[in-house]
């Protein structure tokens, strides 16, 4: 018998537990890299009202950001910088700037992104009381920017730009799959990334639900805590036939014999599931397409984006936004043409802001984790979530227009993910990982129709260029830094760093 439709204009959704039990037996999470929501999806409802008459907290014209400047005689003043869309007109003081080409990988170069640097970003100050922090007014965009320029842009050998780009934003006909996804399924505009820092902190998030107290990709780069994945397994091994997971990975092909070599950062950066046992758990893209077209998806998948090479779809600044909306759409059209799709629940979101332009600053309490959180890197005590990420959520059972938040005063953040799969697939009395997902809010509130939808909306990739260029980025870096010390191999050159990410961990995890 199909389900009660509880549809509801109310935004703030109740759990709806018992469906994703029943009615759910596959989840497949795709992770992106380093965009903020407004970065990407802050003018998705700009014209109108959400159709289910829903507030949407995105863009207005009234936003704006502080840049410390001189004016020519040497006297010191503020200059109010305003939010821009990408490829419009916009003022510089009382001219009019002409409307520049549309450029498809902005922030360039690489905004700060580390804890310090979101710390600026949201408090205007590099360093915060932890335990009495002030109000975040997310007025440091600009200024952190430009210190980001002239102290860390110059090391890496890039070209400072100007620092005023950090509050240029896509607009939905910029965004063709990630904004038609938004609108055609939810769209949660207070998911909030699990640190205010790095990319591996946050994946350590939906993995472990903690990093262990690390708010930087360094020093330590490895986290030795349990994982989901490990939870999965344990149900498995006490014989749960029903379940399964995978990991899958882009792959980048070797120039001379044609193979095509995965690097999967979780594998890389989770201790607990580089057992040699795992080996099967981890699998490449073009495996995923297979499986859904199969209809052999496990029970929780995790995908990866390509974080590196001529093929690099991850989004990570100044990649170009568009290979990655061309995964996300291949994603989507496997999964909807998978006979899995009427049982399945995706969702799309990213890992951190990247430093990123947010209008909403995190306002609520998170919850300190374990206790290697009580007092980590940098004395911060994980009791503050991170910047606002973008978050899609799909299914079927989700009526067209939501726009999802949770009800109650935590907000979703990574673990939402880890707490759905638990709930999802019985795993309760394994109990919760941490403290921080055993608070945290699940997607099921989400699933509200009765009947499986039979529409089939309509998601397009715009077409892209070859990339001119094959960038190098910190997470380059520090994954070849993992791979070098790992194999106990000289730290390749910039020039080989691609080549040697996928080279040695395949040397390393034996594919």
């Amino acid at each position: 018998m199909a389900a009660k439709d509880v549809s509801t204009d109310s935004q703030y959704l109740t759990p709806n537990q018992q469906v994703l039990k029943d009615r759910i037996d596959h989840i497949v999470v795709l992770m992106m890299e380093n965009r903020s929501f407004d970065n990407l999806l802050g003018w998705l409802y700009e014209d109108e009202r959400p159709p289910r008459g829903q507030s949407f907290d995105g863009l207005g014209w009234t936003l704006w950001n502080p840049l410390n400047n001189v004016d020519a005689d040497g006297n010191p003043f503020v200059e109010k910088v305003g939010v821009r869309k990408n490829g419009s007109s916009y003022k510089l003081g009382h001219h009019t700037m002409d409307a520049p080409e549309v450029d498809y990988c902005l922030p360039r170069p690489d905004p700060g992104e580390g804890y310090r640097d979101a710390t600026y970003q949201l408090f205007g100050t590099y360093v915060v009381d932890d335990l009495y922090p002030p109000e975040p007014l997310g007025q440091g965009y600009v200024n952190n920017y430009l210190n980001a320029m002239l102290y860390g842009t110059l090391t890496y050998h890039d070209a400072p730009t100007d620092p005023r780009e950090i509050m240029t934003t896509f607009t939905p006909d910029q965004t063709p799959v990630l904004s038609g996804l938004a609108k055609a399924y939810a769209v949660c505009d207070q998911w909030f990334c699990s640190v205010p820092s790095q990319t591996l902190p946050n994946r350590d998030f939906i993995h472990a639900a903690t990093s262990t107290g690390y708010v930087n990709n360094k020093p330590d780069n490895l986290c030795d805590s349990k994982t989901i994945y490990n939870q999965i397994q344990d149900a498995i091994d006490g014989g749960r036939d029903d379940l399964s997971w995978a990991v899958y990975s882009g792959t980048q092909q070797d120039r001379d014999s044609g193979k095509w070599e995965p690097f999967s950062l979780t594998r890389l950066c989770m201790k607990q599931v580089q057992d040699k046992g795992f080996d099967p758990n981890f699998k490449m893209m073009h495996e995923f397409y297979a499986d859904a077209e199969a209809g052999t998806l496990p029970s929780y998948a995790f995908l990866e984006p390509q974080f590196s090479g001529p093929l690099q779809n991850d989004q990570h600044p100044p990649q170009d936004i568009r290979p990655g909306e061309k995964l996300m759409a291949d994603v989507y059209h496997a999964v909807k043409a998978s006979p899995c799709w009427e049982r399945t629940l995706l969702v799309i979101t990213y890992d951190e802001h990247g430093g990123c332009y947010d209008h909403l600053p995190p306002t609520a309490t998170a919850k300190t984790p374990d206790a290697a959180s009580t007092g980590g890197q940098m004395g911060f005590r994980f009791n503050r979530f991170g910047v606002r990420v973008p978050a899609v959520v799909i299914s079927p059972l989700i009526e067209a227009g939501t726009v999802a938040r949770p009800d109650g005063w935590t907000p979703y953040d990574h673990t939402s993910v880890i707490k759905t799969v638990q709930i999802a697939f019985d795993l309760e009395d394994h109990g919760p990982l941490t403290a921080r997902d055993a608070e945290a809010p699940d997607l099921s509130g989400m699933l509200t129709l009765g009947d499986p939808r039979d529409d089939d909306p309509v998601i397009e990739a715009a077409d892209y260029p070859e990339p001119e260029a094959v960038l190098v980025n910190d997470l380059h870096k520090i994954s070849a830094e993992i791979l070098a010390e790992r194999l106990g191999v000289e730290h390749p050159t910039d020039d080989q760093i691609h080549d040697f990410i996928h080279k040695a961990y395949a040397q390393a995890f034996g594919h």
